[in-house]
């Protein structure tokens, strides 16, 4: 029988705290390609109108909650994020769903661009990456220092200042211009807003720079952080671009 479209509850466990998120199953029982939609901070946008239309395309979309974010249990901890986008894909893949796993996309949205970045220089699992308006450069970027008081009304265990602190320390440890190395020659698609206020596009110009060819930048003319007005054509992209990278494996294995 075939399986029709669904929409399935998570529950993870990373670092010892219980993580939440949504799985938007595809038709079929065959394992599909999986995409990890990543949202920024705090992360008021989750970008489910890409998780539907990648479901109808034949792929899963899963989103997620980080530790200490939207009832997901634990401290929140920007170092931890990578470690928790590496305990979904290990959940994803362990047999329970029909996930392919040789076909795992990372697509990152703000702070879950560089979440994105940071994590595929870690797990060779993931085999492509997208960002949307993602923070690329951590020692120039400057939203979470400037609106840390507002961001912490919505993360568990933490504070204003220890934001501040974890966020400087990140330029240090794990900042995606100084990690292109690790994740080439992975493709990654760059989409950024042109007069985004929030992460300068600045920030994508730099990564695209360092990452030469391995990296495609797609600019959006005049829109703002969340691509409002805008968002069929940023879905319409990143799954044209995403169904051509890892329908053709053999140019990043």
């Amino acid at each position: 029988m075939t399986q029709s479209p669904s929409l399935k509850g998570l529950v993870f466990e990373s670092s010892g705290s219980k993580l939440y998120g949504a799985l938007y199953c595809a038709i079929g029982t065959t394992p599909h390609p999986t995409a990890l939609l990543l949202h920024g901070i705090p992360g008021l946008e989750k970008n489910s109108d890409l998780a539907h239309a990648l479901q109808d395309k034949g792929w899963n979309a899963l989103i997620f909650h980080y530790r200490g974010c939207w009832g997901s249990e634990g401290d929140y901890s920007l170092v931890g994020i990578p470690d928790d986008i590496r305990e979904a894909i290990s959940h994803l893949t362990s047999g329970e769903y029909p996930v392919d796993p040789k076909r795992i996309a990372l697509v990152g949205h703000g702070l879950g661009g560089w979440a994105a970045l940071v994590a595929a220089s870690r797990d060779h699992r993931v085999r492509a990456v997208v960002t949307y308006n993602g923070v690329t450069n951590t020692r120039t970027a400057s939203m979470v220092e400037d609106r840390a008081d507002d961001f912490v009304r919505f993360l568990h265990g933490i504070t204003s200042r220890g934001l501040q602190s974890q966020w400087r320390a990140l330029g240090a440890m794990c900042n995606p211009v100084d990690l292109v190395a690790d994740i080439e020659p992975r493709p990654m698609l760059i989409i950024h807003s042109t007069s985004d206020a929030e992460i300068p596009m600045a920030q994508a110009m730099e990564f695209k720079q360092r990452a030469g060819a391995d990296a495609e930048l797609h600019l959006v003319e005049g829109n703002d952080h969340w691509f409002a007005g805008h968002r069929q054509q940023i879905i319409k992209v990143t799954i044209a671009w995403l169904e051509k990278k890892l329908f053709n494996l053999e140019s990043i294995i």
